[in-house]
């Protein structure tokens, strides 16, 4: 017996089948009958089995026949699903996405294109993971991760970028800090602070994004703290180690002691970029860039 069953063979046998005919099976898939009766037999000889019994008069089922006809239309059944996920995952529709975010994305604009993207494409896989702008360059050079929503446009040869938009920054202080009762500041008015920063190691593309902002108004931008995670920058701010630049959408994170001043320069804001591979084929990646784009709508 061969173990090279062809599909096509399977849906002839159930035409026949079905019609218990072959000049009617013919018409209905298009072929020669005397094509169909060889491929008939060639079946049979593949299986081992004589699925029909033929005389000049009728054509019917053997018992043998009967209970292969069950597995070879589950068969079809399973082999037509088949080529349908085959088409999903190269339209997109069905796969797995990695994502990489920076955390002060996750209040607002992940959550709202997580959303977004389920609805859209409710096949599609997204595992998520938290990294700086420059960790999520590195692994999409990488092929570690396919999609990252950064602060900051890494220099990497093999990655591209797209800035979706800007947010604005806000100043957070302790609650007792002099200016902590107005509604907005200037930049300016932040000179002589001490600052808690985000890490210059993990994310040295967004520590240069904000040491040259704050150098056009002559501040010096050298954090007395450093930490990897905005929840722990905003921790040591209520802890009254400094002040810090952070995206307005931080400003969920409510921290006792804690107060966000918003920054009213023109120039006081960080971008949201999009970042991939250059030239990535995965349709799915190419979906949830077009999501995240509408998701800045």
């Amino acid at each position: 017996m061969s173990s090279d069953i062809s599909l096509r063979r399977l849906e002839y046998f159930v035409a026949v089948a079905d019609e218990l005919h072959f000049g009617r099976a013919a018409q209905r898939l298009h072929v020669a009958q005397p094509a169909l009766s060889q491929q008939i037999r060639q079946l049979e000889t593949d299986l081992g089995l004589t699925l029909l019994e033929r005389t000049t008069r009728r054509v019917s089922l053997t018992a043998d026949g009967a209970t292969f006809l069950t597995h070879a239309r589950g068969l079809l059944v399973s082999a037509q699903s088949v080529a349908r996920v085959a088409a999903e995952i190269r339209g997109g529709a069905r796969g797995r996405l990695r994502l990489a975010y920076v955390d002060s994305t996750a209040y607002e604009f992940v959550p709202r294109f997580l959303h977004r993207f389920g609805r859209a494409w409710p096949n599609a896989e997204i595992e998520l993971f938290t990294m700086s702008s420059d960790e999520q360059a590195q692994a999409i050079a990488a092929g570690d991760v396919d999609l990252g929503i950064a602060r900051a446009v890494p220099a990497r040869p093999a990655v591209d970028s797209s800035v979706l938009g800007f947010d604005r920054l806000v100043v957070a202080m302790p609650a007792d800090h002099p200016i902590a009762g107005q509604a907005s500041t200037r930049l300016r008015n932040l000179s002589g602070e001490t600052f808690v920063g985000f890490s210059r190691d993990r994310s040295p593309s967004l520590h240069a994004e904000i040491r040259s902002m704050l150098a056009r108004h002559d501040i010096r931008y050298d954090p007395a703290i450093e930490a990897a995670e905005y929840t722990t920058i905003v921790g040591l701010v209520a802890a009254g180690e400094g002040v810090a630049l952070v995206p307005a959408s931080i400003r969920h994170l409510q921290l006792p002691n804690v107060v966000y001043v918003a920054a009213t320069d023109a120039g006081a804001a960080l971008p949201l970029v999009r970042l991939s591979r250059i030239g990535e084929p995965q349709a799915i990646v190419a979906n949830a860039i077009t999501e995240l784009h509408l998701t800045t709508e």
